[in-house]
């Protein structure tokens, strides 16, 4: 074979495998970039996740404690309502905080389920604001906050590519009357 046409098939087996391994080497790279960025994502959308829940777990919780303490709901310790309502303020100023970098990170059947969750746990506390708020209703609207927050997780854990299954089914022990024995 004429040597000339030995060195242009060297050079062009040469440029060809440097062009490949830039291609290869390229692709890698982006996909590791992604998957960094997905994972630095998915941390922070866990957090902001985790802390707006905390923020409306802790006004749910302030709410059924409000509910005790006027015998909408059995069981509890009474608690002193004024300081109760005031701490109901402070919580809702903490999640109104978390909510904004879950509107920033979070995707929207997310935020959806987060919204109606909060919007729910405001019906609580306005029924809680009432001179003479009926139990069946409380219980009913407390219910439904409750079903709200697993709506919420099943969301949050979708979009953080949790796979273990769904959540168990909401039980009601704690709401009944306590039985007499």
């Amino acid at each position: 074979m004429n040597p000339v046409v030995t060195q242009i098939l060297t050079i062009a087996g040469v440029l060809l495998g440097s062009a490949a391994t830039f291609v290869v080497t390229t692709a890698t790279e982006r996909l590791r970039w992604r998957r960094t960025q997905s994972t630095r994502w998915d941390d922070k959308r866990l957090a902001a996740y985790t802390e707006y829940a905390n923020g409306v777990k802790r006004m749910v919780r302030l709410c059924r404690r409000i509910a005790e303490t006027r015998n909408l709901l059995g069981s509890g310790r009474p608690i002193d309502l004024d300081a109760a309502f005031a701490e109901l303020a402070d919580a809702e100023t903490e999640r109104a905080l978390n909510w904004e970098t879950v509107l920033l990170l979070g995707d929207p059947a997310t935020i959806t389920a987060a919204r109606a969750w909060h919007e729910q746990v405001w019906q609580l506390e306005r029924l809680l604001r009432e001179d003479r708020p009926e139990e069946g209703t409380f219980v009913e609207a407390y219910k439904n906050t409750m079903q709200l927050r697993n709506d919420f997780y099943a969301c949050a854990r979708a979009d953080l590519g949790i796979a273990s299954g769904t959540l168990p089914e909401l039980t009601w022990n704690s709401l009944q009357p306590p039985t007499d024995q």
